[in-house]
């Protein structure tokens, strides 16, 4: 009996220690939860955002306001087509045509277009309504190339070189097949082996003397380089494709006489 005082004594100072003990590990639990979260957000990259298209935009395809005279395919040769058109279309940077409209190259390859393409229709081919939406299809698929061709790198305009890789256009350049957007493409070039690739195609081989080398991707695509210019030590990839797709075409003038 004498015994039993101690033993009470104990049981209450063990029980403060036990209560300091459970409220450390509450607290170290809650301290972990509060690292893991703060861990975990740091953790995460932050999300690249990839540039879309804007639009619509419209620009006249005749900025003097002129209407382009085209000779039909008529046994009378005074028959001929006068044409004003407009383009609507979505773009990453709708200044970037407009620019391009200002440059004599452009225009040249716009009028050589329109006159190779109406020069093979007559009057009764163009007569109806539907014929002249047909053509308006025509002319989109003609033009799409010229007013948005394929652009290579960091090239100030899709007619220049890449100023890091050296890489340019081929000559075939508007004849190019791969219509996708500037930054969904990928050109690998590795100048000390001579090889350029476009997204998952196979390495095409060049020796440097090839102004017009067609590189195809794993999906048939393909693209037109001039790789006479290439850095000799350069080694990395290139965005590569069209910063704009022409969406359709208005007339602005469409007399037959």
């Amino acid at each position: 009996m004498a015994d039993e005082p101690k033993e009470t004594e104990e049981t209450e100072e063990e029980a403060p220690k036990k209560s300091k003990k459970g409220l450390f590990m509450i607290g170290g639990a809650a301290a972990l939860t509060v690292v893991g979260y703060f861990g975990a957000s740091m953790g995460v990259p932050a999300v690249e955002t990839v540039p879309q298209f804007e639009g619509p935009f419209v620009i006249s395809l005749n900025p003097e306001g002129e209407s382009m005279q085209i000779n039909l395919a008529e046994t009378d040769a005074t028959v001929y087509l006068l044409l004003q058109l407009s383009a609507e279309f979505d773009a990453y940077e709708a200044g970037d045509l407009e620019s391009r409209m200002l440059d004599e190259r452009y225009t040249t390859y716009l009028q050589d277009a329109l006159l190779g393409l109406a020069g093979q229709k007559t009057r009764d081919t163009l007569a109806t309504a539907e014929a002249k939406e047909a053509f308006k299809l025509e002319v989109r698929d003609a033009i799409d190339p010229i007013l948005f061709p394929v652009h290579i790198g960091g090239a100030p305009d899709p007619l220049s070189a890449d100023p890091a890789s050296g890489v340019r256009p081929g000559v075939s350049m508007h004849n190019a097949t791969l219509r996708g957007r500037y930054y969904d493409h990928t050109l690998t070039v590795d100048a000390p082996q001579q090889t350029v690739q476009l997204d998952d195609g196979e390495p095409i081989a060049y020796t440097g003397d090839e102004i017009d080398l067609a590189v195809p991707n794993a999906s048939g695509s393909f693209v037109f380089l001039n790789v006479t210019m290439v850095e000799p030590g350069f080694v990395g990839e290139l965005p590569i494709g069209v910063k704009g797709r022409t969406r359709r075409i208005l007339y602005d003038s469409f007399i037959t006489q």
